[in-house]
């Protein structure tokens, strides 16, 4: 199986809460392959624990956590996603922006997985690329233990 840089990996967590593709990215014990299988949306692993280390530790400021639940729910909607879906759009636009790159929530709502995998994994070597490698590592523990609380 070939492996992707942990640190894209590690943010790609953040970003799309640990999308199916996370097999095909990390070497995961059977537990943890079972974990990622049941999620019932590739969304549903987006915790609380990652949008707080995204917003300390690489963003600095609050992108989720400071929209009320109703906020939240009318975007959604009006954007035709899930709420945890625009939780990890408006992190990858957060992210999108710090790298250079403009791009509309609807542009991103519009975007089906793949597409916003593949968008997320260029802003985040844009992004990586620009941090040493023991913060590369550091962010990386920080994340794989968020998915694991």
């Amino acid at each position: 199986m070939k492996r992707t840089k942990p640190c894209v990996f590690a943010l790609f967590i953040l970003i799309v809460a640990a999308m199916l593709f996370s097999a095909a990215v990390f070497t995961f014990d059977e537990g943890e392959s079972r974990k990622l299988c049941s999620a019932a949306s590739v969304y549903d692993m987006l915790n609380p624990r990652i949008i707080e280390i995204y917003e300390t530790e690489i963003a600095g400021e609050s992108v989720v956590s400071d929209m009320s639940a109703a906020t939240l729910s009318r975007t959604a909607e009006r954007l035709g996603i899930s709420v945890e879906k625009l939780k990890a759009v408006l992190m990858l636009q957060d992210l999108a922006a710090r790298v250079g790159r403009s791009v509309s929530l609807n542009e991103l709502a519009a975007m089906n997985d793949l597409k916003l995998f593949t968008f997320f994994k260029q802003c985040a070597e844009d992004y990586l690329s620009t941090q040493p490698e023991g913060r590369r590592q550091e962010l990386e523990k920080l994340l794989k233990d968020a998915l694991h609380a």
